[in-house]
């Protein structure tokens, strides 16, 4: 399955996850951003540890889209 940020990426975050992470400089509503490896890998890190989105942690389903979006070279 092809995955795509815009398609894919992008929807699972919500608008208050956007704005929070906005201000420490995590631009995960712009894609150019989330498309450098390590800005995706640190986004990575986060929901996969569960320290992102601090409310309730991403299911496991949805950390395996992210993941599987980063293996597939981070399409656009």
């Amino acid at each position: 399955m092809a995955l795509s940020f815009a398609m894919d990426i992008l929807p699972m975050f919500r608008e208050g996850d956007v704005k929070c992470m906005a201000a420490d400089g995590v631009l995960l509503d712009d894609p150019a951003w989330m498309r450098v490896a390590a800005n995706a890998q640190a986004v990575y890190d986060a929901v996969s540890n569960g320290s992102m989105p601090p409310d309730a942690p991403w299911t496991e389903d949805r950390v395996k889209t992210f993941k599987a979006w980063m293996d597939e070279g981070l399409p656009a």
